[in-house]
């Protein structure tokens, strides 16, 4: 890349400050994202190979996901997210703490990384809530650190499996309860916490199963430190349920 058309795109990549994914838009230009999830991209049950899928990025904020399986020879992608904060179904009083970083601005910067990586994904303005039949289906679907923000995170796993013709990832903070790691179990909140529920692992399989997957594939639970401040701790686990 010339030298000026480097320091535009530093520039421009400067101009935004509440990076929420690092994404390498060109040789040695990287953005100051929150999370930094390519030392581990391999652990998130995504096929090496997606040549010829038509794909779906469900809450895609920058466009980490939706961009990978692009590089992984999808042939279409889209990326869902709503348009603003208010659409949002997180707890209200954690909204005004969390507008700043997660403000209007984000389709600003997935337009910005769109451009600069040369991408063909397509970026549309829908709520996990709202998937549905004129998008058509998809054989792969991601979706993640989102359900834990929902306060119908059933619905929200229904939906993605009505538009789902093959299979369907799903990542999402879990709890390891004590006594009862094999139950199916969730603690509620929405005051103290960032989130409305923390699933075990074995709720969220559960809840993939009742929503239509026929079968889940459980991935190794990994843990994605934030780079910056903000209550975004947490085990991770990954799932990955199948139509077939």
């Amino acid at each position: 890349m010339p030298g000026r058309i480097a320091d535009d795109l530093a520039a421009e990549i400067a101009r935004h400050p509440h990076w929420y994914h690092t994404l390498e838009l060109a040789p040695g230009l990287v953005t100051a994202g929150m999370f930094d999830h390519r030392p581990v991209v391999d652990r998130y049950l995504l096929p090496v190979d997606l040549s010829g899928l038509r794909c779906l990025d469900v809450g895609t904020m920058d466009g980490f996901w939706a961009f990978e399986m692009e590089r992984r020879g999808a042939a279409e992608v889209l990326a869902a997210d709503v348009a603003a904060v208010d659409d949002l179904d997180w707890p209200p009083r954690w909204r005004e703490r969390i507008d700043p970083i997660l403000d209007a601005g984000k389709a600003q910067r997935f337009s910005l990384a769109r451009q600069a990586l040369g991408s063909s994904v397509q970026r549309i303005e829908r709520s996990v809530y709202d998937l549905g039949e004129d998008l058509g289906t998809f054989d792969l679907i991601f979706c993640g650190d989102l359900l834990t923000h929902l306060k119908d995170p059933i619905t929200a796993v229904q939906r993605l499996r009505g538009v789902c013709r093959g299979s369907a990832i799903v990542v999402n903070p879990v709890k390891r309860f004590r006594l009862r790691r094999r139950r199916a179990l969730a603690e509620f909140d929405g005051v103290d916490e960032f989130r409305w529920w923390l699933l075990s692992e074995p709720a969220l399989e559960r809840m993939m199963l009742a929503a239509g997957f026929t079968r889940v594939q459980v991935g190794r639970q990994l843990d994605v430190p934030p780079l910056a401040g903000g209550p975004w701790r947490g085990t991770r686990a990954v799932l990955r349920g199948f139509i077939a």
